[in-house]
């Protein structure tokens, strides 16, 4: 099974033995109870795809999820003696502990080229560029590209600027894979897939290799993702799988995702009113949107706190005036520096997470007639302000 040769089967052996060494430091119950927590919490933290094969491992993003796991244990413990509540705590605390460790490990390991994997990109475009050159700075994401394979028209044309050579055209990509044993492919499409895109695909999906794609491009329907999305910088990366999970499977964690985003959300706002009120006080507003334009070439936009102060400035002689931003703060400082500058969007996510069956769609590209983008660093023409 591909799935052995992850994470995974550490996480999980790591999650049981984590709650029978709460079980045991708490002295809770009799090891059959213990046990039967054990399974339970990795059961939870299964179906809360804590156990999946990921390129970023960050205990943050698994905290609502272990904390989900801890109270399923925790529950089955006080089934036979509800006065013992110390379980709960430590149960948690030996995940976290857990989870932490075979973190760093792996880590470690990737970094050093014990877990990596030879990786070839699909694709020539600025998303497979940038997604080589981060795989290439970042070791510790497990895949070394070793290549990529063209698409498309161009030639030999798409070979300039790439930070590793092209090995051939995607009809070539059977042989291509064959002659650099790869153990991984992943697919960054820079325009819509034609016929031989597809036709490539389809046979690499048939195949025991491990397959990412840049959802952007992709041909929709020719595979399903099972778990979020992962960014890697900036650039949203999904594992594909021929076929989507079991029915049964799949509502479980559906029922997980909620739990953890409402736990997530829970511990989050207090956070973020706090910060609101502060913000408002510094700057005279909350929220701003910050533009960017994905690789594919479509702008997006997401909600994060205003760090500057808009002021105006008056032309000389007429009523006229422009807005312009300010300085930044201490507070603007402070969120920039800690990033939580990104906590509405962080919260935005969330909700569209419990809105959403199997995670949020991609964003929707602006048209003409949506509304642009606003920001707290207005562009003026600085002539306005010379004359």
């Amino acid at each position: 099974m591909p799935w052995l040769g992850t994470v995974g089967p550490v996480l999980t052996a790591a999650d049981a033995a984590a709650v029978v060494a709460a079980g045991l430091m708490a002295g809770d119950g009799s090891l059959a109870t213990i046990g039967i927590a054990a399974a339970i919490a990795v059961l939870v933290a299964r179906a809360a795809d804590l156990h999946r094969p990921r390129l970023v491992l960050s205990i943050v993003e698994e905290l609502p999820g272990l904390f989900v796991a801890a109270v399923a244990a925790t529950l089955v413990v006080g089934v036979t003696n509800p006065e013992r509540l110390r379980f709960g705590p430590l149960t948690f605390a030996c995940l976290v502990l857990a989870h932490t460790l075979v973190h760093a490990g792996t880590h470690l390991l990737r970094r050093h080229g014990g877990l990596g994997r030879r990786t070839l990109v699909v694709g020539t475009g600025a998303e497979a560029r940038r997604l080589a050159i981060a795989l290439l700075t970042r070791p510790e994401l497990g895949l070394r590209p070793v290549g990529f394979v063209g698409t498309g028209t161009g030639g030999a044309r798409q070979a300039r600027g790439l930070p590793l050579a092209l090995l051939g055209p995607v009809d070539w990509l059977p042989r291509v894979m064959a002659e650099t044993a790869v153990d991984t492919v992943v697919v960054a499409l820079g325009a819509p897939a034609g016929a031989e895109e597809t036709a490539a695909l389809e046979g690499l999906l048939a195949t025991p290799t491990e397959v990412y794609a840049v959802p952007g491009w992709f041909p929709p329907g020719l595979a399903s993702s099972r778990h979020p999305r992962e960014l890697v910088d900036d650039i949203p990366v999904v594992r594909l799988h021929p076929r989507p999970p079991w029915p049964p499977v799949r509502a479980l964690k559906r029922l997980v995702e909620v739990l953890a985003a409402l736990v997530t959300l829970v511990a989050l706002l207090p956070l973020f009113v706090a910060l609101a009120v502060l913000v408002k006080i510094e700057t005279g507003g909350v929220l701003v949107r910050r533009s960017r334009v994905l690789g594919d070439g479509r702008p997006t936009s997401a909600p994060s706190f205003r760090t500057r102060r808009a002021r105006s400035v008056g032309r000389p002689g007429t009523t006229f005036s422009v807005a312009i931003s300010g300085r930044v703060g201490p507070v603007g400082r402070l969120l920039r520096r800690t990033r939580l500058v990104r906590l509405p969007e962080v919260l935005r996510g969330l909700l569209r997470r419990l809105r959403y069956a199997g995670g949020a769609p991609a964003d929707e590209p602006r048209t003409a007639l949506s509304d642009p983008p606003r920001s707290d660093e207005a562009k003026v023409d600085a002539g306005q302000l010379a004359r």
